[in-house]
């Protein structure tokens, strides 16, 4: 289970929706992410947005448009007026003239924006991906919970059979009978939990692609393979090119986008005007010139040019404090893998093979006689509980991992 693999999948999209062959075949993780990333809500959004910021933008590129229009006046009125005798008809074509670099600083802007939102959408897949992985992990570590349960179960029975074997031959208390008979539905109830643990875990991962029910048995996967991390130094090295730095500098190249289009309505534009004027007394006809320029333009642009001043001095102690507090994240969550790698390691290593020899050798004295049925029913417990925890650590692991590679996860600039 390599994350990093599926995020630069991700983040490349080239996950496509990938159908199992068999209902009755294990399900890997690739496949499930690719289930998840091609069935997402969240990206199919973030993606259509994407859409409509690309459309915006060719739009506000655009140069401004030619106006058509027209007047009739001095008609209809009194005296020499009367009638449309001494009417004046005007047709004429105008045009805004932009000056200062408008539409530059309009298509600047509007590519920042696009880049902004392409970024999003690889966000989406990075959360996707990170999710899906998780539940994963999670359906896995409660298929070895069952296994576990079913084979305390099968040794209670075994357990319990033996010692009625005994206590009909009277050689051991009926005490122990009943004692046998609790561990038994003890068991029973745990394998009943794990049964619906297991259930609910394999219904949130099939919710990932958008299936009401699992369309899968099991998933493939070995919960004791911990993949190896890469050390500290070489993580906190993946803070600056994260998603959320990205997103960053990204934001920061659009109010800085903002700020030149600003800059440039320093410049006013003029308002041109041309036309032909039909004065129908005299039966002539000539042209006609207007010309406007609107006053203001600079202390308007001043008002401008603060805001994204502030914004941009705002952006960039908000992006020192996140890569302060991710740095910080960084280090108590790799702290913490450390820990659950050395527990993870040392009980499937060392102290899972000591109990099993354990169970085993009680279970040779019980069946000669040696041993209480309280000795071999406390190195069963001993085992399973060291076994539960075995999963415990090693789920925490690729937990953590999972966090750790999404923390320092290098995103694609989108504007690249």
């Amino acid at each position: 289970m390599k994350l990093r693999y599926l995020l630069v999948l991700a983040l490349a999209g080239t996950c496509g929706l990938v159908p199992l062959g068999q209902a009755a075949e294990p399900l890997r993780l690739p496949e499930a992410v690719a289930r998840a990333l091609a069935a997402s809500p969240a990206v199919a959004a973030e993606s259509a947005q994407l859409q409509a910021v690309q459309a915006r933008s060719a739009r506000d590129s655009l140069p401004a448009p030619y106006v058509v229009g027209g007047e009739f006046e001095n008609f209809a009125g009194s005296g020499s007026l009367r009638g449309a005798d001494a009417a004046e008809t005007t047709l004429r074509i105008s045009r805004v003239i932009e000056l200062g670099g408008k539409r530059a600083a309009r298509e600047a802007l509007g590519d920042a924006q696009i880049g902004q939102q392409a970024q999003r959408v690889q966000q989406a897949r990075i959360d996707i991906a990170s999710r899906t992985t998780a539940r994963f992990i999670e359906v896995l570590a409660d298929q070895q919970r069952l296994d576990y349960a079913r084979e305390h179960v099968s040794q209670a029975e075994r357990t319990r059979r033996e010692v009625a074997a005994w206590v009909n031959a009277a050689r051991n208390p009926e005490t122990d009978l009943h004692a046998a008979d609790l561990a038994l539905a003890e068991a029973r109830l745990e394998r009943e939990h794990a049964e619906h643990e297991l259930d609910s875990a394999r219904m949130a991962l099939a919710a990932t692609w958008g299936a009401s029910t699992p369309d899968f048995e099991t998933v493939d996967g070995d919960l004791q393979a911990l993949p190896d991390m890469d050390d500290f130094a070489a993580l906190a090295a993946r803070l600056a090119e994260t998603p959320e730095q990205l997103a960053n500098r990204l934001e920061a190249e659009t109010v800085a986008a903002r700020r030149r289009v600003g800059e440039a309505s320093r410049s006013p534009d003029v308002n041109l005007s041309l036309g032909v004027r039909r004065i129908e007394g005299l039966d002539d006809q000539g042209l006609v010139m207007s010309v406007s320029v609107p006053l203001g333009s600079r202390p308007r642009a001043a008002y401008s040019l603060a805001e994204a001043d502030a914004e941009l001095a705002a952006l960039a102690a908000r992006r020192e404090a996140d890569r302060l507090e991710s740095h910080q994240v960084l280090f108590e969550k790799v702290q913490e893998l450390r820990h659950a790698r050395t527990e993870a390691e040392t009980l499937r290593d060392s102290m899972l093979s000591t109990a099993e020899k354990a169970v085993a050798q009680t279970r040779r004295g019980f069946e000669a006689g040696r041993f209480s049925f309280y000795s071999l029913a406390q190195a069963q417990a001993t085992l399973f509980r060291l076994r539960e925890r075995a999963v415990e650590a090693a789920t925490r692991y690729h937990l953590l991992l999972v966090e750790v590679e999404r923390l320092t996860a290098n995103a694609q600039d989108p504007t690249s």
